[in-house]
């Protein structure tokens, strides 16, 4: 047994541990009154969790955002149409899962669950293939298994010893979760050997050890966008637990849009005793000691607390720290992790009702076979070749838009090259050329979902909005536009992720970029880890 290899099992257990982990009953009784426990920089999902439950259990948090509205990625605006009628345009939820045990779970500790009002998705999945689109619905991994072997019956011995490892792996993590770790750590590949052996591997290296046929194994994969990564680069554990929850728990959307879960936590937060404070931008990181006490924002104002939880960008947040304050192996580890992947978005509102036309809510259109030939091709903004996702929200909530009328969103994964060359007079107010770009990169989705998806779509549309990776960088901060904090690679997940609690005493990461990862339930986690280290540092 090596010792990294058993670092990264216990950091990916001590993950699937943190749902149940809650404080000993009364442990902030003893807190002095007055002050804040902790200022939060940012009011996404990892700051506002985190925050949440600080607030619920007896700490005084004070939330600090940039924006006149909490979320981050998690809210959504609205438009005019030309011909009349408001569209809400949501920024980035498309499905969560957000019923299962754990999930509610998680969402419940923090006040919020029953606040919230879900509409589920009748399909796991809808995908545009050249022959028709193949729909996945919630069936579980067994339903899962029987559509995959009627169209691969070629592979049905392989596909069968993959289903079963894959549900070892998960029975392995229920035992986990009831018995926990072993006595000693040498027995810990006995007990648990699929977890030993599926740590430190890509999806790809878990799928080509049973079978062979690339379109099988893409298809197992199909959802790999959600991620950031194709299977050759992602995580088997990130992707295989997750997307087992969709299969048996089935993905929901929320009715009045993310923004109510943003709202929701910023009101369990204010009802409880913390602060939420809007259109502040923290521009520094106040060490007392050694130790993080406090901020200093952009306007002057200075705040003081006992520990400071950034759900900045990790750069971002290491960049409002006094200089070489971070120990040098620190940083140089940090400099080697590549933020993800950007994405740039399209904002349709429609003349007519198309739920009869399209009545699934939401589909994936691949324009190359080849996962890793699609993502090279969003690396580098080739839009016509990456693929879309699109959503039709009003097929999920009915009304979402004006009378007679629909919302379609269109989605792909960018990298930020392609929109760098803009960087500076985007910056400036100078936007004619990015301006411009931006209509081809409207054009080409469009033309995508209208060949694929929508025939005469581009007829319909009178409203249009877009986003970009500038955009994204703009209203969140992240460094490149990044939409899933650091790529989330066998080598930079778990162990060997950024971990929520930093170097520099008082300081913690409640954000994608820390452990576990992205996605609204890592960053969700990410809130959890940082309270729970913090409780543990504050004693």
């Amino acid at each position: 047994m090596t010792r990294r290899k058993f670092l990264e099992l216990v950091s990916i257990l001590a993950g699937s541990a943190l749902i149940g982990w809650t404080p000993e009953p009364g442990w902030a009784k003893g807190r002095k009154d007055g002050g804040f426990d902790a200022v939060v920089i940012g009011a996404g999902l990892g700051g506002l969790s985190c925050a949440a439950l600080m607030a619920r259990n007896g700490l005084r948090p004070l939330v600090i955002e940039q924006h006149d509205i909490p979320g981050g990625y998690a809210t959504s605006f609205q438009r005019e149409g030309d011909t009349g009628g408001t569209f809400q345009c949501e920024v980035s939820l498309h499905s969560t899962s957000a019923k299962s045990p754990d999930s509610r779970r998680l969402l419940s500790e923090m006040g919020v669950y029953d606040r919230l009002d879900f509409a589920d998705h009748k399909l796991i999945w809808s995908r545009v293939e050249p022959d028709g689109i193949l729909d996945l619905p919630p069936n579980g991994i067994a339903g899962f298994e029987a559509l995959l072997a009627q169209r691969f019956p070629q592979e049905r011995e392989g596909l069968g010893r993959f289903m079963a490892y894959w549900r070892k792996l998960l029975d392995e993590l229920d035992a986990f979760q009831a018995k926990g770790m072993p006595a000693l750590k040498v027995l810990f590949p006995l007990q648990y050997p699929t977890m030993w052996d599926v740590a430190g591997k890509s999806l790809g290296q878990v799928l080509g050890r049973f079978m062979a046929d690339q379109k099988l194994k893409d298809m197992i994969a199909m959802t790999w966008g959600y991620y950031g990564l194709p299977p050759s680069k992602l995580a088997a554990f990130y992707y295989l637990i997750p997307m087992a929850e969709y299969l048996t728990h089935g993905g929901q959307y929320l009715r009045g849009t993310s923004q109510t879960l943003s709202d929701g936590l910023a009101a369990v937060i204010t009802e409880n005793g913390g602060t939420v404070l809007l259109g502040e931008r923290v521009r520094e990181i106040l060490l007392k000691d050694g130790r993080a006490a406090g901020v200093r924002t952009a306007s002057g104002k200075t705040f003081t607390a006992r520990a400071v939880v950034s759900n900045a960008a990790a750069p971002v947040t290491f960049g409002m720290l006094p200089k070489d304050v971070l120990p040098r192996e620190y940083s140089t580890r940090v400099s080697g992790f590549k933020p993800s992947l950007s994405s740039v978005i399209v904002w349709l509102g429609l003349n007519q009702d198309v739920t009869t036309i399209q009545p699934r809510a939401e589909l994936s259109v691949e324009l190359e076979p080849d996962p890793e030939v699609a993502y090279a091709a969003a690396l580098r903004g080739d839009y016509a070749k990456s693929g879309i996702g699109c959503m039709i929200y009003d097929n999920l909530v009915p009304g979402f838009s004006p009378k007679d009328k629909s919302t379609i969103t269109l989605m792909t994964l960018s990298g930020y090259e392609p929109w760098k060359r803009f960087e500076a007079d985007y910056a400036a107010g100078r936007k004619h050329e990015y301006n411009l770009a931006k209509e081809r990169m409207v054009k080409e989705l469009v033309a995508v979902a209208e060949r694929t998806i929508l025939p005469g779509l581009s007829k319909m549309i009178v409203m249009t909005e877009a986003a970009t990776p500038l955009t994204n960088r703009r209203f969140t901060g992240n460094t490149d536009g990044a939409i899933y904090g650091y790529d989330q690679t066998p080598d930079n997940s778990f162990r060997s992720r950024l971990e929520n609690r930093t170097p520099v005493k008082g300081l913690y990461l409640a954000s994608a970029w820390a452990a576990p990862g992205g996605g609204f339930g890592g960053a969700l986690l990410a809130g959890k880890q940082a309270f729970k280290n913090l409780v543990e540092d504050l004693g």
